[in-house]
């Protein structure tokens, strides 16, 4: 879901029933051109599900490579779902890596731009939001994207909120991490850009929440 990844391994489909071989066996291009033509079909349809039919008519592929893969269009969307879930999970380490020189401070707020960043740029948000609006209510493994995607980015936020004092990190982490995906989330489905002051908003409300007294009960 952006252009500006770190290196990493090539995504692969879900870990579900759902598929019945490895994207890195001797056919791993054919699962890769499903998940890209599924993907580019989703942005052209606005989010809606496209067709297995259409799927392998655009990968240029047959219905029984689509089911050497995946046992179901289900499986093929979850698979999407997550690979895109993973992408900004490693622009968002890529991003905080950058700024390692600079700071705890620095690190969460460039973690929390490269969240918004993805509404921000309109190939991007084309992109994003068609994998979002299929990330909710379709099936089981789909509908927990999000939550696995806010517990990511939690764990690379934890440790510069540590630094920054925050008296339960975990807990800051997630918060923080929760309230910067549904800002993506409202700026996306808005199909409007967040503008710098409102990103300055947003990143400035996040870090005063993480020096926050810790209230929880003993």
């Amino acid at each position: 879901m952006t252009a500006e990844t770190e290196p990493s391994a090539p995504a692969r489909p879900a870990a579900s029933g759902g598929r019945t071989r490895e994207p890195g066996e001797a056919a791993g291009g054919e699962a890769l051109a499903l998940l890209d033509a599924g993907l580019a079909l989703m942005v052209a349809a606005r989010g809606r599900r496209p067709r297995v039919a259409d799927i392998v008519a655009a990968a240029g592929l047959s219905n029984d490579a689509f089911y050497r893969f995946f046992a179901s269009k289900d499986a093929l969307v979850e698979a999407i779902v997550e690979r895109g879930a993973r992408t900004v999970v490693g622009y968002v380490r890529h991003r905080m890596a950058r700024a390692a020189g600079d700071g705890p401070e620095a690190r969460l707020r460039a973690g929390i731009e490269a969240v918004l960043r993805q509404a921000s740029d309109e190939d991007l948000a084309r992109q994003t939001r068609a994998v979002l609006s299929n990330a909710t209510g379709h099936t089981p493994r789909a509908a927990h994207v999000t939550v696995a995607l806010v517990d990511a980015l939690a764990a690379l936020f934890a440790q510069p909120a540590a630094e920054l004092g925050a008296g339960d990190p975990m807990r800051a982490a997630r918060t923080t991490a929760g309230g910067a995906v549904a800002a993506l989330q409202y700026w996306l489905f808005t199909e409007e850009a967040p503008g710098h002051a409102e990103t300055e908003h947003l990143v400035g409300f996040l870090l005063a929440g993480v020096r926050a007294p810790d209230s929880r009960r003993r």
